[in-house]
């Protein structure tokens, strides 16, 4: 497909420990100089991609496009919707250049900030209709509310290594970023009371490691969490990982980056389209890559609702 769009590029120039604003007009003088037309705007804090996006989508631009890392195209992405959560322009299409920290997204379609690679998807790409999920939680000044994402949620040690690394440098790079933070994390970490509902069944209860729930493969920088999850199935993948030990956990990192651990016996497997989970305790949750707020969570997929163009 060649059609050409009226394109934005909402800029995260803080990402990848401040490395993607030198790489944008870098990328910014490629595609002027191979004479693509848009126009761009840099973000100066977090959370400003959203209003950026739904600025640019009543302006008239109908192909956005997220330059950063996964936490960037999360808000992005929730800027398609209005503050009542209905889409700004049906006719909206959402693509992304990697050049943050995790790219566990990107991962799904092999996509990469190479200038040629670039140039191709905003030239020569393909239109996918995805899923995407809508998660309700209770944000930080204790109010419900809801925000979209498009790869994972999970909560427990996953969602605490996410939190390190937000709150660290991430000079090291994606992975070692988020395998030095998960190291750190499990020093002080302590499972956690999970109950967890798949389509109104109770499914699962008890202490648990990490609850994640996927509409994309990858997290973690890398980690295969959910190696059978498609992203226009219009399923959620589950992963309960039970009170594991330190060591056990440590000892099974690398088969999480292969996808292996679907095999372990203190992992479970499910499937659904709505997931809730609730805790006694204190339930820190992440969206890809951030960490908006706590339980109880719901998560409802909605099919087929967003266009990509890559």
């Amino acid at each position: 497909m060649n059609n050409t769009y009226n394109t934005f590029f909402v800029v995260n120039p803080a990402s990848a420990h401040g490395k993607t604003k030198k790489n944008w007009l870098r990328l910014e003088n490629y595609l002027r100089q191979n004479d693509l037309d848009f126009a761009y705007k840099f973000t100066a804090k977090p959370m400003e991609a959203i209003n950026i996006t739904r600025e640019a989508l009543y302006n008239g631009y109908s192909r956005i496009v997220s330059v950063g890392g996964d936490g960037t195209l999360n808000e992005v992405l929730n800027g398609f919707y209005d503050e009542e959560y209905r889409k700004i322009n049906t006719e909206s299409f959402l693509s992304h250049i990697p050049m943050g920290t995790g790219g566990d997204f990107a991962r799904m379609f092999n996509i990469s900030a190479d200038l040629p690679h670039v140039y191709n998807i905003m030239t020569n790409y393909q239109e996918y209709p995805i899923d995407i999920v809508k998660g309700t939680y209770t944000n930080f000044a204790g109010n419900r509310e809801s925000r979209f994402l498009i790869n994972v949620a999970d909560v427990g040690l996953g969602c605490q290594t996410v939190y390190t690394v937000n709150n660290r440098s991430k000079i090291l790079g994606g992975f070692l970023s988020f395998l030095t933070s998960a190291l750190i994390s499990l020093l002080t970490y302590e499972s956690q009371l999970v109950t967890v509902k798949i389509d109104d069944n109770e499914l699962y209860s008890g202490r648990a490691t990490m609850v994640v729930v996927s509409n994309g493969r990858y997290f973690g920088g890398g980690m295969k969490i959910a190696p059978e999850a498609l992203l226009n199935d219009g399923l959620l993948d589950i992963t309960v990982v039970n009170d594991l030990s330190k060591l056990d956990i440590i000892q099974n990192v690398p088969g999480i980056y292969q996808g292996k651990h679907i095999n372990h016996p203190a992992i479970s497997i499910f499937k659904g389209k709505k997931v809730e989970l609730s805790s006694p305790e204190e339930l820190l949750v992440e969206f890809d890559g951030e960490t908006p707020g706590m339980g109880s969570i719901i998560l409802e997929v909605m099919p087929n609702e967003l266009k990509l163009l890559l």
